[in-house]
């Protein structure tokens, strides 16, 4: 086993990176210089851009994708230090930061598509989609309508029920529109015995659903900064440090708040988009074919929202456990994910957990496979 604490010298430093480019870059995480990304539009689509960041690097090309809410630039920290070993891009997906808001497109197949584009406008061959959060979504999209065009996924905590559904567990979302259509059937024939069988386990896998999210809701307060929180960006970098497990780029913070004249943190810029939420529900993905890693904080760590009321924190204990249990289950069904549970980890694990992240992607990516370039 090859030892990964500090090296003290260049020659150490070295040799160890001829024999795994994983601790090479572990090691090299913690002074690595900011670099300022190439930014383009991306045209994906008719009266639709994509803002497109580039790190530079060379090797294997890296497409990095945020959650929801957050925009390319909140990997201005992860993105060098990969850069150091690929070559590595960042995309805003649409309806967010610089991107265009369209509207309508906010489909899980839409945002695939988008992300396709964008590979064949810069003419990436091979390249590894990296996703957080709901990004899962796009990239399993990708994997089931663009079969073969990446050469694998990485899900940072982006693995939950939008990506691969698990009928076992169920989806909030996908279920209660399941449930409105079983109910409106019902409706027309009250007497259909099979669709009231149906209707009623729906039903009680939605009610389950349900439960869960009241325990989680009523067992984490949402941030509510104060206003020496917001007096500056380190103020609001490190109150929230509490919540991701560590430092919000300052980029990434910009393209989100309003920055007043003094420097001060103002409210949320916002992208109105009427038809999101409609479409953003109805996808289900059954199977991922593509060859995955598959990275699930489990158990997460306590954020500062977190309740200290004991029974409410056993039951939001409780339903973390369900849904990822679910999670677990169901990747372990597929052939080609390779599962990584990092426990007490934030959901924002490459900020809490940035140096195992890196490590785990490099080791990840240095082992895939290179194929022909794109005709």
């Amino acid at each position: 086993m090859i030892s990964t604490k500090p090296l003290k010298t260049l020659g150490q430093l070295l040799f160890l990176c001829l024999l795994s480019p994983a601790v090479c870059i572990s090691q090299a995480t913690l002074d690595v210089p900011a670099i300022s990304p190439k930014q383009q539009f991306i045209s994906v689509a008719p009266g639709v851009k994509l803002e497109v960041l580039d790190w530079g690097g060379s090797g294997r090309d890296l497409v990095l994708l945020a959650g929801g809410g957050n925009t390319a630039h909140v990997f201005a920290t992860l993105a060098p230090k990969l850069a150091r070993h690929f070559h590595v891009f960042g995309i805003t997906r649409r309806g967010a930061g610089a991107s265009s808001t369209p509207p309508s497109g906010y489909t899980a197949r839409q945002y695939g598509d988008d992300i396709v584009a964008v590979l064949d406008a810069l003419r990436l061959t091979n390249p590894v989609l990296i996703g957080h959060s709901i990004a899962g979504e796009e990239m399993s999209a990708v994997s089931k309508y663009h079969e073969g065009r990446v050469a694998a996924l990485v899900y940072l905590d982006a693995g939950g029920p939008f990506a691969l559904y698990n009928p076992e567990h169920g989806d909030i979302d996908t279920d209660r529109i399941e449930l409105q259509e079983d109910l409106a059937k019902l409706g027309q024939n009250k007497f259909d015995h099979t669709l009231i069988v149906k209707t009623l386990t729906d039903e009680t896998r939605y009610r389950r659903n349900l439960q869960d999210l009241r325990d989680e809701i009523e067992g984490a307060e949402a941030p509510s900064p104060s206003e020496l929180d917001r007096s500056s960006i380190a103020a609001f970098q490190n109150y929230f440090v509490g919540y991701y497990g560590g430092i919000m780029p300052e980029d990434e913070i910009r393209q989100k708040y309003q920055i007043a004249a003094t420097g001060a943190v103002g409210e949320r810029i916002s992208h109105a988009s009427p038809n999101r939420v409609a479409e953003l529900e109805m996808e289900r993905f059954n199977s991922v074919e593509t060859r995955a890693l598959v990275v699930i904080p489990s158990p997460e760590g306590l954020n500062r929202g977190v309740t200290r009321d004991p029974v409410k924190l056993a039951a939001y204990k409780a339903q973390e456990v369900s849904r990822k249990q679910g999670q677990l289950e169901i990747w372990r069904k597929q052939k080609r994910a390779q599962i990584v549970v990092i426990p007490n980890a934030m959901h924002y694990v490459f900020l809490s957990n940035e140096a195992e992240v890196i490590s785990l992607i490099t080791g990840f990516v240095d082992q895939l496979p290179f194929s022909k370039t794109l005709e």
